[in-house]
């Protein structure tokens, strides 16, 4: 199967209660916390700041306004907010969460493994707090310290789907699949609509390459909701693993109609794109995903790969495919072997046949972190690269 991606770890709950307001600064509160809901961050920010000019004290409203700064990207902003909410109450458990789970989406792991950490400190029965330092751990590919702190959060609350969901995910990385279908099954027992413990599932399936018994999970969980973009990226995952690049398409182009922000889907419907020889719309996607976050690995490798291997030479860069694989090797630092695959056929491409054959080779030296289908031709390709000569995709 293609190789999982870490999903990360479960959403942050953003509603807070709200007290000691004018009926006017609580009216604006609310708003404030629909509109950061419904990802309108603008119009979040605009009411948070009319709740402070009522409320300056108001720790809920700094913080949200943070949330909703750093999800436009403006760092700045965000911490200048969490910045205010620990002046206010230097223990805020939220404020180090928070922030914590910003670190999170820029891949700033170490960063945000601390945040969660203070957060522990302060309250060391806070499960949520063990949940996102473990989704940073395994951002590092720290695998059994992620785990332990999903069992801590396990522990503490037995039926916390969202540790029992992120202790899943995380097995099922390591492809311990026994271990990561116990876990699921435990989520569907407990609560037979949460729909993540269908869709890990079948993500268990399609490993085992069962397809037929992973697209039954994934439907199910689409009869609970149509409209979960999980489930739709899920499924699209699936196609793509049968080769029906068209019905991936569709779905990952599902969830960019609910979400059209998903990174993921972006990346993932430019995979199955390039797959169907549709290299411009390939690109397109890619460049989509770099322009709401521009340190995502996987697009910059996607990129990068199009710039080396495409067939049609006015799309052959490679000198840009040399400056976006480096850039993902460096941002995953240099443990991702599909990255580095991907960095030697940049230079390759460039005629950098020594370093190509440098690069291969220390890829090479990790077969099992390949996707299985990939590992013979990364095997030829670096055949070729000896020969002095690049890889060229087919299509």
């Amino acid at each position: 199967m293609t190789a999982i991606r870490w999903a990360g770890g479960m959403g942050l709950v953003v509603c807070l209660a709200v007290f000691g307001w004018a009926d006017e600064g609580a009216d604006a509160f609310a708003k404030g916390n629909e509109a950061l809901a419904k990802q309108d961050f603008d119009r979040a920010i605009t009411l948070f700041t009319q709740a402070l000019k009522l409320n300056p004290k108001s720790q809920s409203a700094y913080l949200l306004r943070a949330v909703a700064h750093g999800k436009k990207g403006d760092r700045p902003a965000a911490l200048a907010d969490y910045e205010r909410v620990l002046k206010l109450d230097p223990k805020s458990v939220l404020a180090f969460t928070y922030r914590g789970a910003m670190y999170m989406e820029t891949r700033e792991f170490d960063k945000a493994i601390g945040e969660f950490s203070q957060a522990i400190e302060l309250d060391p029965k806070n499960s949520v707090a063990y949940i996102n330092r473990g989704g940073a751990y395994n951002g590092k590919h720290e695998y059994e310290k992620a785990l332990a702190d999903f069992s801590t959060a396990i522990k503490l609350d037995p039926k916390s789907l969202p540790a029992l969901y992120s202790r899943g995910r995380t097995h099922l990385y390591q492809r311990h699949l026994d271990k990561a279908l116990a876990d699921f099954n435990k989520i569907v027992e407990i609560e037979p609509k949460f729909i993540s413990g269908y869709v890990g599932r079948g993500d268990v399936y399609a490993e085992r390459g069962d397809l037929d018994k992973a697209f039954a999970e994934f439907n199910r969980a689409l009869e609970i909701d149509p409209n979960n973009a999980e489930a739709h990226q899920a499924r699209g995952d699936a196609w793509v693993e049968k080769e029906d690049y068209g019905k991936a398409i569709a779905d990952f182009s599902r969830v960019l109609k609910i979400n059209p922000r998903d990174i993921r889907a972006h990346v993932s419907r430019a995979e199955a794109y390039s797959e169907k020889g549709e290299y411009e719309k390939a690109l397109g996607d890619f460049e989509q995903a770099l322009k709401l976050f521009d340190g995502n690995p996987d697009a910059l490798s996607g990129l990068a790969w199009i710039r080396a291997t495409c067939p049609k030479e006015d799309l052959r860069d490679g000198k840009k495919a040399i400056e976006h694989a480096e850039k993902a090797c460096k941002l995953t630092d240099y443990k991702e072997v599909t990255f580095l695959d991907t960095l030697a056929a940049a230079y390759a491409e460039d005629g950098q046949f020594e370093k190509a054959v440098k690069i291969q080779t220390q890829a090479l030296k990790s077969p099992d972190d390949f996707p299985k289908k990939e590992l013979e031709k990364a095997r030829q390709r670096l055949k070729l690269y000896m020969d002095g000569k690049p890889y060229r995709k087919e299509g």
